[in-house]
């Protein structure tokens, strides 16, 4: 069911000197505005009119001139329509301005995706951390309330004054929600962090799935786990973080995490609020990059999702090491020749639809997997009930039998990460232990 009818208004900048944050030149267009129909389309929002307009010099005051804003009033029905949306940024005055001409409630892109973010937002921490973006969004926005912003109220001074203006108030009171919501998600920060170290002590390699949205990795985590999370040609589909697990050989354990898809000019607002989401991928091994090889721009969104790993914190020289590049929907295109992806050597081919490919990319994890561990055999005494425990959490025993030739204890055979191996020969120097 449709719940909104929306006019959508292209705009291309054509000169990239000027300050406007939404510059983009016109090989990008075709991509850039169908990505903008699927967002709206996100929205339970129909297109009843477009528009596309060439701007050579942003006025800071509407964006477009007067001649333009009267034209669209003029040919358009806008009583058809909801609300009008802009392809780009718009500044608080501009978007007043904008307002006042067309009678319309208007939207940019970075409200669009706010919205968006808020209907997919199912858990407390996604529930949280969109409110903080949308507050961190209104924060800027206050002008945009009009008259009533203008308005004193009287001071508590015996000496009088001015006093304090509405929008001094309305902006004390968003500070103060701000603080609360930060000071909500660090609680739920701090439960996340207890959840990753559980998961690193009990010696699981992490695959973080990432890249573009709509690009098949909620697809590609239900085959590889074998779960049933909502899949839909949709972007954004999903966004609160998902986790699952293969089981591979020798009892080793591989965690697979779906995070949300990234999309060109991302708002920094959603961005600062899910830093938290995103600290994921700090503690995963590796990241699986999934590419859509049925796009004609996949390089510009292996960029744009390089780029934003690197604004988050990662160097190049980390996502090297980390980084495995997953060609989906081979079904549709598998010609990689004249690609021009950073460390595309490290790659796999598959298509999630029809499950082309995923057993050579679980084999691919598992040979990384071993990469990672190494195996050893502990000599480990009867009494020492303590270092059997340790073992069994913090590595992957596959054998363990008896033995008092040598010794009265146990042999035991288990699979364990360089780390936790150095860790046991701190804790336990005593143990004497072979890799195998």
């Amino acid at each position: 069911m449709v719940k909104y009818n929306t006019f959508l208004i292209l705009p291309i900048f054509k000169n990239n000197k000027f300050s406007q944050n939404d510059i983009f030149n016109q090989k990008n267009f075709i991509s850039r505005s169908s990505e903008t129909r699927s967002l709206v389309q996100a929205l339970d929002a129909s297109i009843v009119f477009e528009k596309i307009i060439n701007i050579s010099i942003p006025k800071s005051s509407l964006l477009i001139n007067n001649t333009v804003a009267n034209e669209i009033k003029r040919n358009f029905d806008l009583s058809l329509v909801d609300l009008v949306i802009f392809d780009c940024s718009l500044s608080p005055i501009q978007q007043r301005n904008l307002e006042r001409i067309l009678q319309k409630k208007i939207i940019d892109r970075t409200q669009l995706i706010i919205e968006i973010f808020g209907l997919r937002a199912k858990t407390k921490e996604g529930k949280l951390q969109v409110e903080l973006a949308n507050l961190s969004f209104e924060k800027t926005r206050l002008v945009r309330s009009w008259t009533h912003l203008e308005r004193q109220r009287g001071g508590l001074s015996k000496v009088g004054g001015p006093g304090e203006s509405q929008i001094e108030l309305d902006k004390r009171m968003i500070s103060s929600k701000i603080k609360q919501m930060k000071k909500s998600l660090v609680k739920v920060e701090l439960t996340r962090n207890v959840q990753r170290k559980l998961r690193k002590n009990v010696s699981s390699l992490i695959f973080s799935l990432v890249g573009y949205t709509n690009s098949g990795k909620s697809t590609i985590f239900n085959n590889l786990t074998s779960s049933n999370i909502l899949v839909k040609d949709m972007v954004f589909a999903t966004l609160d973080t998902k986790m699952g697990s293969i089981k591979m050989s020798d009892n080793k354990k591989v965690i697979i995490s779906d995070t949300v898809g990234f999309i060109s000019a991302l708002p920094t607002e959603l961005i600062d609020s899910f830093k938290s989401s995103l600290e994921e991928l700090f503690s995963s091994d590796y990241l699986l990059l999934v590419h859509d090889l049925s796009n004609a721009n996949i390089e510009n969104q292996a960029k744009l999702v390089f780029d934003t790993l690197i604004s988050i914190g990662f160097t190049e020289e980390e996502l090297e090491k980390k980084i495995i590049n997953v060609f989906n929907k081979c079904d549709l295109n598998s010609d990689l020749s004249n690609l021009k992806i950073k460390f595309k050597k490290n790659s796999v081919k598959s298509s999630a639809l029809t499950s082309e490919g995923i057993q050579d990319l679980k084999n691919y994890i598992e040979i990384l997997a071993d990469k990672k561990f190494t195996k050893v055999l502990f000599h480990v005494p009867i009494e020492s009930s303590g270092i059997y425990s340790w073992l069994y959490k913090n590595s992957h025993v596959y054998n363990e039998s008896y033995c008092d030739i040598d010794f009265v204890g146990n042999k035991v055979k288990a699979k364990i990460s360089h780390d936790k191996l150095n860790s046991f020969r701190s804790n336990f120097p005593e143990i004497e232990l072979y890799t195998i």
